[in-house]
């Protein structure tokens, strides 16, 4: 009894490893940790986890098999379907891997976004295409920003547009870029229908210390980052026990409120402020 004790106590330590390991993008490393679990046996939540992981890396055939051997376990498993019709239909035009042809790409580690207010945001893309590019995606994908004119496109390592910014929000950030300011992006969340992105102030040039880049109520960096955490892999935990645990710390942490996106109006406002101190 106590060996098999021991056994599961080794296999928790993993399972926690495995999705802090997610958590923090190391998808290689999370899907060694994936398969070491499975050597003390099969159940469809690791499976679950070791597909998304090789999904994060590109590796879709791979990721194939994994969420087949979910659905072996468990055929209703819906984690598994929604990923097996998302997979087929990349594999199905003929890529299967989301590094074929394209340059490496360059993971952000997520928690570097926990900042304070107004130097970062959480934004959804317009005008996103639907193409093999949005579709390879994965989250903490680092973007890249081609401003032209007043309009901000979000592109990846290749220089391929994924979207670009609501016209508000990309306005001014055209503006500050313009100024001297710079700025990082990653990848926050991508599926078919939504692709959502997290900026972050990295440089605020001299002549514009009296603008913030994202003024208004944005909430903490880290209750975007610990919402995002959790809808991130909540596809993952939803069947674990833990699941639970987590959706609840996440609502105390950010006060039970729901997670806030760029207030616009509040961008209106500020333009309007920075307008009436160039009269000035």
């Amino acid at each position: 009894m106590a060996k098999q004790d021991e056994k599961q106590r080794i296999r928790r330590k993993l399972q926690e490893k495995a999705i802090e390991l997610a958590a923090m993008n190391k998808w290689e490393e999370a899907v060694d940790t994936n398969r070491q679990i499975l050597t003390l046996g099969e159940d469809p939540d690791t499976y679950n986890r070791l597909g998304k992981a090789l999904m994060e890396l590109g590796q879709y055939s791979e990721a194939h098999d994994a969420y087949q051997h979910t659905l072996r376990l468990n055929p209703t498993n819906s984690i598994a379907r929604k990923n097996l019709a998302r997979l087929d239909a990349l594999i199905a035009r003929g890529i299967e891997t989301g590094l074929a042809n394209r340059k490496p790409r360059q993971q952000v580690d997520l928690r570097m976004f926990i900042t304070e207010t107004g130097r970062t945001a959480i934004t959804t893309l317009v005008d996103v295409p639907r193409s093999p590019a949005v579709e390879a995606l994965v989250t903490g994908e680092k973007m890249d920003f081609r401003v032209e004119g007043k309009i901000v496109y979000v592109i990846d390592a290749d220089g391929t547009i994924v979207g670009r910014l609501e016209p508000k929000l990309g306005q001014r950030l055209a503006e500050l870029i313009g100024g001297g300011n710079r700025y990082i992006a990653a990848i926050a969340q991508s599926d078919p229908r939504t692709v959502r992105l997290l900026i972050r102030e990295t440089y605020q040039d001299p002549s514009q210390r009296n603008r913030i880049s994202f003024p208004g109520k944005l909430g903490e960096g880290a209750a975007y980052v610990s919402s995002l955490r959790y809808e991130e892999y909540e596809d993952i935990l939803e069947e674990e026990e833990t699941a639970e645990e987590i959706e609840s710390a996440d609502e105390e942490f950010v006060g039970g409120e729901e997670e806030e996106e760029l207030g616009l109006e509040e961008i209106d406002q500020d333009v309007g402020d920075d307008d009436e101190n160039l009269e000035e």
